[in-house]
């Protein structure tokens, strides 16, 4: 049908009612809730200015066709039957049409190369549409184009907004947005979660009552106005970390980025923040564990010298006293080995708290390393109030530590030391901690003030400790020896190989002075060795004549820190060889007394068994003392006892000591052992030893320890009479 006819209905055709027609499709267009309403609204308009009884809209489709049905606009006397039949026919068959129902005009909607819909009208007749309404349709069709248009670019907009809320909303952050007043004007999910308040509960209301702590919210006003002032701000685009307000009203950390946009000449402010809680709680965490024992829950070293340094700096502003006690528990390591470690650590922390009972809230208990602990005292009167601390401290640890089944007694040896104008942190705990050795050498379960004395002490031993470093390397050490005399001939049956240190400056130095410098530095083993080594030599170099039916035997003392090393079977064996010595003629000698053996008596049995069955012998120095016990003659291979020199001074006068030598010589005997008595200085004590049955002596009134060759001498003299 041809778009100029029009149905012969009488439509009024003027100006008037067209402009009425352009203003109401116009308002449709751009005022509908949408599209659709707005093609409803052009075709009742259109129906009813020019008369045609019935229109429909259709929306285009995907596939760039036409929807079925579409929105209808019906004069109300055309809902009968006839006409509801032609409409089915007309949504099932497409352009059906019958004599009653023509269709008079159509008017594609849209863009240039896209149609988005089609108004087609009905009537029962034609007629000639006339130009002037042919013009008004035409602006009809504008205008519902521009409608579609604007309808588009509002649902653009509308899905662009939900789809930045929806990215806000899912954000993990919160996200808050303010005006320049600091009013609220935007309030995500995140930060209804984060804070407590509600998106409708904060629009419109300031920033600083909702989320800001009242001790900040002064800085934060100040703030707002120099950034309106100036311009400038030092936190805009910063990662803070902020404490913040929930609505219960505690307080917690944020991390929070604030940014600032001009809109409208006006700035406005928007922020990304989270709840940093669970991090501060594990930073706290490890800088606890950091400074802390995890045992004790005592401040460790670190945290004490921090605090020490801060007590002396306060110290030389204010000119207080202040006093370090180091504390040591005396034979701790008796109880690891007794009950295990697990009860070792029970006592630890009972300790720890007793310590901490008993000294000021001002003060510092702190735990440096095992059994190790330091007071800090600052404020402190004088080194008697100190020594007051001491004892309070001793006074504590006097009860019983009670454990699963059974309960325990522990003591402490402490160490006090006074901070001087010029002393640091660590040398003010040196100080106390060589205060502290004092005191266990006094007796331990004690207290000792450190003084000068004590200083100069431990020069000379630190210097000396030094010094024995180099001597190996330098050749600084020699073997004296002793001779060991048969009771029953008075011949010299074997010698005794003693170390000395020929220091460069000091002269010689005697064994005791150096000896447990090198147990505790470990350089007991290597040089140790050494000993073996030279032993060997010098006692291979000595002229033993043919017809002695048994060649000079050496005896070598081994540290118990040796015979717990494990090569020193092959080392020993290794000199042997090199020296073509016969392993019979050595003795190595050993004492029980000594710690390590203690601590791990199956190891230095095995590594004695070892050496004898090299054809070395064995013997047990000191017999008799310390936690010497028949026990260990049971567990050691030994072939000889070694009678302590205390036990031989007053054997011509003390019956004790005699009882105790004669039962120690028949047990020995027995047991097919020699005995070897030391410290033997006089006709009469020698006498009362051979009286006793004793096999070997050894002392003054034979020889003192003599250089190798002087030995050499002593051995051709006893040889040529």
């Amino acid at each position: 049908m041809n778009s100029q006819e029009m149905v012969a209905y009488d439509c009024p055709e003027n100006s008037a009612h067209y402009v009425d027609l352009l203003q109401e499709v116009s308002v449709a267009a751009n005022e509908a809730l949408n599209i659709d309403a707005a093609l409803l609204m052009a075709l009742q308009g259109i129906c009813r200015i020019t008369g045609w009884p019935a229109g429909r809209a259709r929306r285009s489709l995907p596939d760039g066709g036409l929807e079925a049905g579409g929105l209808w606009q019906v004069h109300k006397q055309y809902h009968q039957a006839d006409f509801l039949e032609f409409r089915r026919k007309l949504e099932a068959q497409g352009d059906f049409e019958d004599d009653r129902f023509v269709k008079v005009f159509t008017l594609p909607v849209g863009e240039t190369n896209r149609v988005s819909a089609m108004l087609e009208f009905y009537a029962s007749g034609t007629q000639p549409l006339s130009p002037e309404l042919e013009q008004v349709m035409k602006q009809i069709g504008v205008q519902l184009t521009q409608g579609f248009e604007n309808q588009a670019v509002q649902r653009a907009l509308q899905a662009s907004e939900r789809r930045s809320r929806q990215i806000i909303d899912s954000a993990g952050d919160a996200f808050i947005a303010m005006d320049c007043q600091g009013v609220i004007t935007a309030w995500n999910r995140a930060a209804e979660s984060i804070f407590g308040w509600l998106s409708d509960e904060v629009v419109g209301r300031s920033v600083a009552e909702i989320m800001i702590p009242e001790a900040y919210r002064d800085a934060h006003h100040r703030g707002m106005q120099r950034f309106l002032r100036d311009g400038n701000s030092k936190v805009l685009g910063q990662r803070l970390e902020l404490p913040a307000l929930h609505r219960s009203g505690r307080e917690f950390p944020i991390e929070i980025t604030l940014w600032s946009l001009e809109e409208e000449h006006e700035p406005s402010f928007f922020a990304f923040a989270h709840d940093i809680s669970e991090r501060k709680k594990a930073e706290q965490e490890l800088e606890h564990r950091a400074l802390h024992d995890t045992l004790t829950g005592l401040p460790n070293r670190s945290l004490a010298l921090d605090r020490l340094q801060q007590c002396l700096s306060r110290r030389q502003a204010e000119g207080t006293c202040l006093a370090v006690l180091f504390v040591d528990l005396d034979h701790f390591k008796r109880i690891n080995d007794s009950f295990g470690h697990e009860a070792g650590d029970q006592v630890l922390i009972t300790v720890a708290q007793r310590l901490s009972r008993a000294v000021r809230p001002a003060d510092t208990v702190a735990r440096l390393a095992g059994d190790e602990f330091v007071v800090l005292c600052p404020d402190i009167a004088s080194h008697r109030d100190a020594a007051r601390v001491a004892s309070r401290l001793l006074d504590e640890m006097a009860p019983a530590i009670e454990l699963k089944d059974d309960k325990v007694f522990v003591s402490a040896s402490v160490g006090i030391a006074i901070a001087t104008d010029t002393c640091s942190a660590e040398q003010l705990i040196g100080s106390a901690d060589i205060a502290m050795y004092e005191a266990k050498s006094s007796g331990r379960a004690q207290f000792q003030l450190f003084d000068s004395k004590m200083q100069m002490q431990v020069a000379g031993r630190i210097s000396l400790e030094n010094d024995l470093h180099q001597a190996l390397v330098r050749e600084e050490f020699r073997l004296y020896f002793q001779p060991i005399i048969a009771a029953s001939t008075g011949n010299v049956v074997r010698v005794e190989a003693l170390l000395r240190w020929q220091h460069p400056h000091r002269g010689m130095i005697a064994p005791t002075d150096f000896i447990p410098i090198a147990e505790e530095t470990g350089l007991i083993v290597p040089i140790g060795i050494w000993v073996v080594k030279e032993a060997c030599r010098i006692a291979q170099s000595w002229n033993i004549p043919d017809d002695v039916s048994i060649p000079l035997g050496v005896s070598v003392n081994l540290s118990a820190r040796q015979l717990l090393q494990s090569d020193l079977v092959e080392t020993v064996q290794e000199i042997f060889a090199a020296y073509a010595f016969d392993p019979a003629r050595i003795e190595f000698g050993f004492e029980v007394t000594e710690t390590a053996v203690m601590h791990d008596p199956e190891v230095a049995a095995v590594t004695l068994q070892a050496l004898r069955d090299l054809g070395a012998h064995v013997l047990i120095d000191d017999f008799g003392t310390g936690y010497s016990s028949l026990a260990y003659l049971k567990r050691f291979p030994v072939d000889t006892l070694k009678i302590d020199q205390s036990f031989v001074s007053n054997i011509t006068s003390d019956s004790v000591d005699q009882a105790i030598v004669r039962a120690v010589t028949d047990m020995a005997h027995s047991m097919n052992l020699l005995v070897v008595a030391e410290g033997v200085e006089t006709v009469e004590q020698a006498q009362a030893l051979k009286s006793l049955a004793v096999d070997l002596q050894q002392g003054y009134l034979y020889a003192h320890p003599l250089p190798a060759e002087q030995l050499g001498a002593l051995l051709a003299s006893c040889r040529s009479a």
